[in-house]
């Protein structure tokens, strides 16, 4: 008997045990790809359900390329609102050049489907940038090394010490590989501002310069000295230090420490690299540095070394909350909203009361200098000018979104206004415009700078896109904000009403007799709703409806409609009204 009962037991454990290891696996998400093949698979799945937003392709073959050695296809991806149309600021993110680094290769395709998830639950601020920009990513810069887990290409070569940059022979051949022709050729038919190659084996972020001006020094504001200095060093500086802050520190603190131009930081020179050539070559400062002719540089490009174990196990891959696959998301979600200023409106479409506090985020930036709204009753081309905010003025950091500040203007409301339109302006980084070692670099070398700094800024570049024309803001604005005035006029809550006159306010909402619900506003048409049954419709000022036979504890409910647009507004009300 104890015999069987033993046996039991253990059966009764090993059921135990298969139930939950399959379940387990059916409810596994695998976060690591076998291979290239696959990872290219993955990208493709979401390119089905998202048509619309996500198209993968061969750049090799669109710029007439052969496959790379080993017999391998450079697939790209492009992430945008293709609804309306392109020529947006473009920000590019490549898979590990060293394919052996996996972490930025792998967590770039979670960064896309987190887009796309995103996109789902409607998020205002994931589909406004979607709408105003052009995301592309290189699945992989080195796919042979990734499948073959190696630093090296098929031959040998570095990927990334074959760049027009202060070329030394490093271990390649001067734009050598298939790889690095076609990222050449992606650059010079694009308008990147920002971009972005993952890397491994420490806990970093690197910006230019990799091997030159070393003579050149900049301090930071913490009082830092950093050698090597580009030209906007502030702006790299700063923003990487943000950036920092924003991913955190799962693999590693990343502070003035860790933060810096290559050498200083990494600890030796990197002439060749990816990042010195997309930031530099086609300045002419440079050109002594530079074998070729480039016109599309001037790339805010930085290199992220993202864990100190070049290719981590899978579970420290994580989600989108934690792990690495987090801080990928961090870095390109971060990198894509610094191409271009910009504005969102905090408020809603619609508004009943006597004051509106209009609230607004500037994105897109590293310092507020100035904001203020315009806003109108009638006509936004003869408005009034609201209070300047200039408290940031003179930082290199602060009043932007990701400092998680947020913007304000109280308005009065006059008297029979049934309309309000706002635009908001923001002045943003006119300190950036002073560089590091003027009379050697001359300039910056940042579109970016030069279109948020230089009003007189224009260019216009024949992109696979179409022209793009590129035009310098000192002032940027937020869209026209349009909001209704009005709603419940009468009953006002919370207070008791006999026969239609307000008497007293008790705290609730009483009607004995008599009562019309009014609503104050210019609509297309109101409806008016009692406990979720519609009662009557109103296409017409005033809009009124006259509460028939209600006793006890109800809902009055009204919904404005305007255009495309609806708001719904309620309140509780106990009624004793016998007709």
């Amino acid at each position: 008997m104890f015999e069987k009962n033993k046996l039991r037991i253990v059966l009764a454990i090993l059921l135990s045990i298969s139930f939950i290891t399959g379940f387990s696996q059916a409810n596994y998400e695998k976060k690591k790809p076998d291979n290239y093949e696959e990872l290219v698979s993955w990208y493709k799945s979401l390119e089905e359900k998202h048509p619309e937003y996500i198209e993968v392709f061969k750049a090799n073959e669109v710029f007439g390329y052969g496959k790379v050695d080993g017999g391998y296809d450079l697939y790209y991806v492009r992430i945008t609102n293709e609804s309306n149309g392109f020529l947006k600021p473009e920000v590019l993110f490549l898979g590990g050049p060293h394919g052996d680094e996996t972490v930025g290769t792998v967590g770039l395709y979670w960064f896309t489907k987190w887009l796309m998830d995103r996109i789902d639950e409607n998020d205002k601020w994931i589909r406004n940038l979607l709408d105003n920009r052009e995301i592309y990513i290189e699945i992989s810069h080195n796919p042979y090394g990734f499948d073959n887990k190696q630093r090296w290409d098929k031959n040998g070569w570095d990927l990334n010490r074959e760049a027009d940059y202060d070329w030394q022979g490093v271990n390649s051949k001067l734009w050598g590989s298939i790889n690095g022709k076609t990222l050449c050729s992606f650059i010079e038919n694009h308008s990147i501002r920002v971009g972005v190659d993952f890397h491994g084996g420490a806990r970093m972020i690197l910006y230019p310069w990799a091997s030159t001006h070393k003579e050149i020094s900049a301090i930071s504001p913490s009082g830092k000295i950093y050698y090597y200095a580009p030209p906007d060093f502030y702006f790299y500086h700063i923003s990487s230090l943000r950036l920092g802050e924003f991913v955190g520190s799962y693999g590693g603190t990343l502070n003035e420490d860790t933060i810096g131009t290559i050498p200083l930081t990494v600890g030796y020179e990197a002439p060749g690299c990816i990042a010195g050539w997309a930031y530099g070559a086609s300045s002419r400062a440079e050109e002594k540095f530079v074998k070729g002719k480039y016109e599309r540089c001037n790339i805010l490009w930085v290199t992220p070394e993202m864990s100190k174990t070049k290719d981590p196990p899978e579970r420290q891959f994580g989600d989108e909350n934690s792990g690495y696959i987090s801080e990928v998301i961090k870095i390109a979600l971060h990198q894509t909203d610094i191409a271009q200023p910009y504005i969102i409106w905090l408020n809603d479409e619609f508004f009943t009361g006597d004051k509106i506090n209009l609230e607004w985020q500037v994105y897109g930036a590293l310092v507020v200098e100035e904001t203020y709204v315009f806003y109108s009753f009638s006509d936004i081309s003869d408005g009034i000018k609201g209070k300047v905010h200039d408290e940031y003025n003179g930082s290199y950091r602060g009043g932007t979104y990701w400092d998680g500040k947020i913007w304000d203007e109280e308005i009065e409301i006059p008297d029979n206004a049934t309309d309000l339109y706002a635009v908001a302006f923001a002045k943003v980084d006119g300190i950036y415009s002073n560089i590091v070692a003027k009379e050697i670099y001359g300039n910056s070398y940042l579109r970016i700078i030069w279109e948020r700094t230089n009003e007189s800024y224009y260019e216009e570049l024949n992109t696979s896109d179409g022209i793009e024309k590129i035009k310098g803001n000192i002032w940027w604005q937020s869209p026209l904000l349009h909001i209704k005035i009005g709603g419940i006029s009468e009953p006002e809550e919370g207070y008791l009403y006999i026969m239609g006159r307000k008497i007293a306010k008790i705290g609730k909402t009483f009607i004995i007799g008599k009562m019309s619900v009014k609503v104050e506003g210019n609509y297309d048409k109101v409806e008016f709703y009692l406990n979720n049954e519609l009662k009557y419709e109103d296409n017409e000022k005033p809009y009124e409806w006259e509460i028939c036979n209600a006793i006890g504890k109800n809902k009055i409910i009204v919904k404005m409609y305007y255009e495309d647009r609806i708001r719904e507004e309620s309140l509780d009300a106990y009624l004793l009204i016998l007709r």
